[in-house]
């Protein structure tokens, strides 16, 4: 019961929280969870819950067991229906969710006890301590059980739809920490940015002012980082205190082998898969002006 549920002092870049909330069609559910901390987070002991139509009840915890989450990034969770024949309930995410997907849940519905059966009417929430703490909330606890979403608006011809149903929906990046009590009422377009449904181009990274407190602490010669380095996968996460203007990566040959302009962000995920062994020299130009140059070990 959410009477249960005690909450914490919100330390901002200090937990996990709920990055990123897709509510496509059929069975195109996915959470994007990100660590703001400096340092891998072992989520075993958190878990993902439902409050299904206004309920304040949650039915089954589940919990994210032998999950590590990277500093400054992130782990999808998606619905586990990977049925390839695709019949009722048995539907398959889409061949674009699974490829970003890196945590499968709830591969059955069991009267909807389970959490990635939520739909835009539906409270979400992410727990420790065995459930007993709220970390980060998506919606409002008890909203009511003829409750329709969160985010009504109307098309050019006066039909309605809502926000929480049918779209993605990205966290802001100014927040900073998890929602850690039930609100009295939930302003979507508060810390959520609306994309059309199906839209998984966003999912597996997230930016956040968390990278930007992280330099400002570390002082002005480390306005720039590279991690991690040596790369230990496929991507180089490059994350500025100011914003990026472009940069350009280039072999110990001198051979420019990428160049991005007009970049206008503050974090950009590299992708070097394919890339050859070896070491790269980094150049990044910030918006001020700013260069700032890194070496990196594929």
């Amino acid at each position: 019961m959410v009477s249960s549920l005690h909450t914490v002092r919100a330390q901002g870049c200090g937990d996990l929280f709920i990055s990123e909330y897709v509510e496509g069609w059929s069975n195109n559910k996915a959470l994007e969870i990100y660590n703001p901390t400096d340092a891998p987070l072992n989520a075993s002991a958190y878990g993902i819950v439902r409050f299904q139509n206004g309920s304040t009840n949650f039915g089954e915890i589940s919990y994210l067991t032998g999950v590590t989450v990277p500093a400054h990034d992130v782990v999808v969770v998606v619905l586990e229906k990977l049925d390839p024949l695709g019949e009722g309930l048995e539907a398959p995410v889409w061949d674009e969710l699974q490829e970003v997907a890196d945590v499968y849940l709830n591969p059955n519905y069991d009267d909807g006890i389970w959490p990635m059966y939520f739909n835009g009417n539906d409270a979400v929430a992410l727990l420790k301590n065995e459930g007993e703490t709220l970390v980060d909330l998506f919606g409002r606890i008890g909203e009511g059980s003829d409750f329709p979403g969160w985010g009504p608006y109307t098309d050019d011809l006066g039909a309605q739809f809502y926000i929480s149903e049918n779209h993605t929906l990205v966290r802001k990046s100014s927040v900073v920490t998890g929602v850690t009590s039930n609100p009295t009422s939930f302003n979507i377009t508060a810390e959520w940015d609306s994309l059309p449904a199906n839209t998984f181009t966003e999912l597996g990274f997230h930016n956040c002012l968390c990278f930007t407190g992280v330099e400002e602490r570390a002082g002005a010669g480390n306005a720039v980082r590279v991690y991690p380095n040596p790369v230990s996968g496929d991507n180089v996460s490059i994350v500025s205190r100011d914003l990026i203007d472009r940069m350009r990566v280039t072999d110990p040959a001198g051979k420019v082998v990428f160049m991005a302009d007009g970049v206008a962000d503050f974090m950009f995920r590299l992708d070097v898969s394919g890339w050859n062994a070896g070491a790269y020299y980094l150049e990044v130009i910030l918006h001020d002006g700013q260069i700032h140059r890194h070496a990196f070990i594929r």
